[in-house]
């Protein structure tokens, strides 16, 4: 009777040559050049050139990108958001992946007034509704973001976060860093 843990291919000449191939060019595989790869164990000095590499050293997504980890998820995920541009998961995505946590975006007509009727030509642009505030330099970042991650018939309307309350507790303060709701 056959050992059930031979593999079905094994009495192949042809998968034996493989198999032997295999382990010789494995053998001679240098591993530790894969393991920066690992982004999530890399030191953070090691962070901006495993950036440049998907060219995210340039973006305007890297200079908003202000915390270590949002700059590793923008690593892990800079081949799946170039994939996926121009597309409304993009958008979404980006922003998640900067920290700024969920969007709702609006399109075409909905991003009228309702008081105002809806022209046929209103269906290029959108509106990115944040559910937190951000500051008058985050935004222009964001804008220049957007405007890469978009698609490109698309214009951005306003980033409104009026339904995010500022409180008066002293870390938001009347200097013109943040303004009343959209920018």
């Amino acid at each position: 009777m056959a050992d059930p843990l031979t593999p079905a291919l094994a009495g192949d000449a042809r998968f034996t040559l493989l198999c032997e191939l295999l382990d010789q060019s494995l053998a001679d595989l240098d591993l530790n050049a894969m393991l920066v790869y690992l982004i999530d164990l890399v030191k953070p000095r090691l962070l901006p050139h495993l950036a440049d590499q998907f060219s995210l050293l340039d973006e305007a997504a890297w200079q908003l990108a202000e915390s270590e980890q949002a700059k590793r998820n923008l690593i892990k995920n800079a081949i799946e958001l170039h994939r996926f541009k121009g597309t409304p998961w993009a958008i979404r995505e980006v922003i998640y992946l900067l920290g700024f946590g969920e969007v709702t975006l609006q399109e075409g007509p909905q991003t009228q007034a309702d008081d105002q009727p809806s022209p046929p030509t209103l269906w290029p642009l959108y509106r990115v509704i944040l559910k937190r505030s951000i500051t008058n330099d985050q935004a222009v970042l964001l804008r220049r973001v957007l405007l890469s991650v978009a698609p490109a018939r698309c214009r951005l309307v306003s980033l409104d976060y009026q339904a995010v309350a500022i409180r008066y507790n002293a870390v938001a303060r009347y200097d013109g860093q943040y303004n009343h709701g959209s920018s």
